[in-house]
This record gives C-alpha cells, structure tokens and sequence, in this order.
C-alpha cells in the first residue's frame, strides 16, 4: 500500500470515529458524554478522542456544556429529534399560554456551548402550529435569552462560557464586561425577566425567563421579540405573561 493509500484510509476511519461520536452523542442526548467514555466506546485513546470532539466543535457539530461534557452543537441539533421533540412537548403548553397572553411570537432557546441557540417559535395566532427551527444562534452576554440561560449557571461556569473582556459590540447599548453582565441577570433573577434593549439590533428589545429544572442538563429559556418603539402597555403584558410561566414552569419538568 502506498503512503497516499495509507493517508486515504486513515482519513476515512477518522471520518467513520467523528461520525460515530456523533451518534453516541445523540444517543446520549441531553445529558452529554465524557471524553473517557468516547474514547472506551470507540476504542481509541482519550487524546485522540479528545482531538475530534474538539474538531467537531470547530464546525458546529459538537459543544462543550458546563458540567465539562459534550454533546450535539447547533449545526447537528437536526440528529437529535428525539431530544428536540421531547423539548417541544414540555414546553408547548408553556408557550401557548405565552402567545395567548400577549399576542406575541414565543421563542424556545437553549444553551448549546456558548450560544443561545433557538429551538422553535410560536406565533401569537390562536391557530398557529409550533414551527421547530434550528437556529440562529445568539451571543450569550448580549441578549435576554443568552442571560437567561447564563442565569442557571454558577457563576464561575457561567463567566467560562463568554469570550474575553470586553466583549464584542454589537451596538452601543451592548453589555461588554461581565460586570454588566452580572448586573443585569441579577435583575432578572428578582422577577424572572431578562430584558434586551437594543443591545444586538438598535430597532428590537427583547424579554426572556428561563425555563429550566435544577436536576436537569439542558438550559432552556423562553423570549419574546417586539419593536423598540411598543409603549409600556405592551410591554408590562408581555412581561407579565412571561412572568406567569417563570412561577409556575418549573413544575412541569
């Protein structure tokens, strides 16, 4: 065999090793797995194992969660739809009653590495479906959902996740140390809302609450998008029916 037929083969046994932690990602979902136990399923030593999964998360296939395991990155969410369906079952009644009560779109987001990734939305129409959609993602300091979803984490594990000081500007109102940043989920711990005001697009406001139950893994928050420019009438109903669901969702996990 030549040495171009060794190289052929060996790239496509690493190709066979990243689609095979891919599955046991998906099998594993959500709770995630260790690079030991990627390593003794595939049967390969934890460096190499380590250098896919960090390859995987390079292009978006994989992510790494604040407990230091992996699992599925946004761009290959589409594998697990057993875990999404099951998302989408728990927190459609929650949405429902969102869209009901402010005649908005809701938003399902999750923590997916270091992003805020949008799961499926609802329009604020009675006769309107759940729409599973996959992406986009959404920088975590810089928007309501992203702090929601930052606010579930110990501090530490939360602080680990963004990029360095200070963080990339989006407009003039972005957040850019983790002082504000801290600042801010602080507020929206007091009363379950996590308030975007143009910090990603000067025209949009956002408001968000997590939807997360403290022995489960995956991070999950709940937003809803309107124009800068909706008087405080609006906006006091689209938090209140955000509100409803930050008191009583944890129970429906």
């Amino acid at each position: 065999m030549t040495d171009r037929e060794d190289g052929d083969v060996g790239e496509i046994r690493c190709v066979g090793r990243a689609l095979d932690l891919l599955e046991i990602m998906q099998r594993a979902a959500p709770a995630g797995i260790r690079v030991c136990d990627a390593a003794a399923t595939l049967g390969i030593d934890p460096a190499t194992a380590s250098r896919l999964l960090s390859t995987l998360i390079t292009r978006g296939y994989a992510s790494r969660m604040p407990n230091r395991r992996y699992t599925l990155g946004a761009r290959s969410l589409r594998l697990a739809s057993g875990w999404i369906d099951r998302l989408l079952q728990v927190a459609g009644a929650p949405m429902r009653r969102i869209a009901d009560g402010c005649g908005e779109t809701v938003y399902l987001l999750q923590l997916v590495g270091n992003e805020a990734v949008t799961l499926a939305r609802l329009a604020g129409n009675r006769r309107a479906m759940i729409e599973g959609e996959i992406g986009p993602s959404y920088p975590l300091w810089a928007t309501a959902a992203g702090r929601a979803l930052l606010g579930t984490l110990p501090s530490a594990q939360g602080h680990a996740l963004l990029p360095a000081e200070p963080f990339p500007a989006f407009t003039a109102q972005t957040k850019t140390t983790w002082a504000e940043v801290c600042a801010a989920m602080q507020a929206g711990r007091r009363n379950g809302i996590h308030a975007e005001e143009g910090e990603i697009d000067p025209f949009l406001n956002c408001y968000a609450t997590p939807l997360q139950h403290g022995d489960k893994d995956e991070k999950l928050a709940l937003a809803v998008s309107f124009e800068a420019g909706r008087p405080e009438s609006d906006r006091r109903i689209i938090r209140q029916a955000l509100q409803r669901e930050w008191r009583e969702f944890p129970w429906h996990i």
